[in-house]
């Protein structure tokens, strides 16, 4: 194997955030580590006890003019709007407009199970409806047309036995806003939360915002590459999602709840408490280093965010960017910059400067024990861990064989064979250490179009000579759609893009009735290609 090319480690910073500088120092410190890795451009809002720590934008809101990102640059915020259209529900409540325990039929009564569904299964993510994002654009939905459509689709599950992340929950809770009120639930969310509060840089249809702050949203966002996302249509994405803000206003909303200017504190105890997984009315509950944190985060295209409160502490965390690439590592990173605060060591990583080539040679599949599987990809120079719907892991490179795992708080140690192929990986979970060896699954499709549907197993494809091509040849698809998987398992997966090709975690393929021969080329990971030929 060759040497690593010049193995010259850069000490981004310092080493240590040291106690003689102040929070605001160790947390610009920390984002600026982050904007200079690429892993982070957008806006960023941290306060504690009241005191700003830092309020500050990072990188592009527009790449193709140069322009930066501010503290008051515009974002979409996705789901964090659940957390509006709950706050205004309990408000209904509050002002004996709306019951918890009533049912969709006093609304719906022609949706055949309204009789069993009430608000707070709705809220609360325990109703079962159909999502209606699996395999539905809904470009020009209506109220009526999403009614219609639910009428069409079985429950997921009896209402209150399970718990699945609803994004129809939560348009159901925006349309009875509207008649509960008799106003539009863009209007309903400005009377009770944006104009008391004075969020005037907050507000729906995104597409049609006019401002000098309003930044682009990408698609694809790398070194190499960027490419605008797609902006929705007016209303989409709703109650579930359609809400564009800065870091400023979401602070107001903060303060606004935390000082109940909007529900009472009876209220918004009984939103911060969990009902089923961790999931409250609207709100996410999770400790982070002994610390309970309640939030909500949101991604989407060409834009994520997360929004965290540490009530005990009086601390606020938000970040808002205009990629599609996730938060969890800079968050995690601030959670472990203010544990530094509480007289725990938090270290910058140093990284050494090595070529996407040689970060190539650890990508692959490592099982840790029977049932649990790790995924090392790489993607814009950056070597990368994803398992199941876990955060995404940034490995950071040391030395050969040597890396820094933020999230695992410890090192991940590759062990290469006698050819020097590696074949193994260790790392530490507390004080016990884990061992994966590598594996080599492959690529399937699968969904409504393949003869088992979405449950799988996957119609396995092979890899052909060249690595990195997979293929299926003559294989019988039925009309319906498909998507690409890996070990079947949801952790990489390809679907299709805006345009004509494929990307990670896209929509559904459509496909008619015959026999395909289908070709998956990840020889470039950050640039998949497919074709699906018909033979007949």
């Amino acid at each position: 194997m060759k040497s690593i090319q010049s193995v010259t480690f850069i000490l981004l910073f310092i080493t240590q955030l040291g106690f003689a500088q102040s929070k605001k120092e160790k947390l610009e410190q920390l984002f600026e580590f982050y904007n200079q890795q690429n892993l982070f451009n957008g806006a960023v809002f941290i306060s504690e006890k009241g005191e700003t720590l830092l309020n500050k934008g990072y990188g592009f809101s527009n790449v193709d003019l140069k322009k930066e990102n501010n503290a008051n640059s515009i974002f979409q915020i996705y789901s964090i709007t659940k957390t509006f259209t709950a706050t205004v529900i309990l408000k209904l409540v509050e002002e004996k407009k709306l019951s918890l325990q009533d049912k969709l039929s006093k609304f719906y009564p022609d949706y055949p199970y309204a009789s069993a569904i009430s608000i707070e299964s709705l809220l609360t993510h325990t109703s079962g409806v159909y999502e209606y994002t699996r395999g539905n654009d809904m470009k020009d939905q209506t109220e009526k047309s999403f009614i219609e459509f639910q009428k069409t689709k079985p429950l997921d599950f009896p209402v209150g036995t399970d718990w699945s992340y609803s994004n129809s929950g939560y348009y159901f809770l925006g349309y009875v806003i509207q008649k509960v009120t008799g106003i539009s639930y863009e209007k309903a969310v400005e009377k009770y939360i944006f104009k008391p509060l004075k969020m005037k840089q907050s507000g729906f249809a995104f597409k049609n915002l006019k401002s000098k702050n309003k930044v682009t949203g990408y698609e694809i966002f790398s070194e190499k590459e960027q490419k605008p996302s797609i902006v929705y249509d007016p209303p989409m994405p709703f109650a579930a999602g359609g809400i564009y803000s800065t870091v400023e206003d979401l602070n107001k909303y903060y303060n606004g709840l935390k000082n109940y200017k909007i529900i009472s504190k009876k209220s918004l105890e009984k939103a911060y408490t969990p009902f089923k997984n961790n999931y409250g009315y609207g709100w996410i509950t999770k400790k982070m280093f002994g610390k309970m944190t309640v939030g909500h985060s949101g991604y989407g295209a060409g834009f994520c965010s997360n929004f965290v409160q540490i009530p005990e502490d009086d601390i606020c965390i938000i970040l808002l960017t205009n990629t599609e690439r996730g938060l969890d590592t800079a968050t995690y990173a601030i959670m472990k910059t203010l544990y530094n605060l509480y007289n725990k060591d938090y270290k910058i990583p140093i990284v050494a400067n090595i070529s996407s080539e040689t970060l190539k040679q650890y990508a692959g599949t490592y099982q840790v024990e029977n049932n649990f599987v790790v995924y090392l990809t790489v993607e814009n120079n950056k070597l990368k861990l994803q398992s199941g719907n876990g955060p995404t892991t940034i490995l950071y490179p040391v030395k050969e064989n040597l890396f820094y795992a933020e999230e695992l708080m410890g090192d991940v140690i590759f062990e290469r064979n006698e050819t020097s192929q590696i074949e193994s990986l260790n790392f530490h979970v507390g004080k016990e250490l884990k061992k994966a060896k590598k594996i080599f699954p492959s690529w399937g499709i699968v969904g409504t179009a393949t003869e088992k549907g979405w449950e799988g197993p996957d119609a396995k494809l092979m890899e052909t000579e060249t690595k990195g091509i997979w293929t299926i040849k003559n294989v019988t698809l039925k009309t319906g759609e498909l998507k690409f998987r890996f070990n079947d398992d949801w952790t990489l997966n390809f679907g299709k893009d805006r345009s004509d090709g494929i990307m990670p975690k896209g929509n559904n393929i459509e496909i008619l009735t015959g026999v395909y021969d289908i070709t998956l080329d990840i020889t470039d990971y950050e640039k998949p290609k497919y074709k699906i030929f018909k033979k007949s």
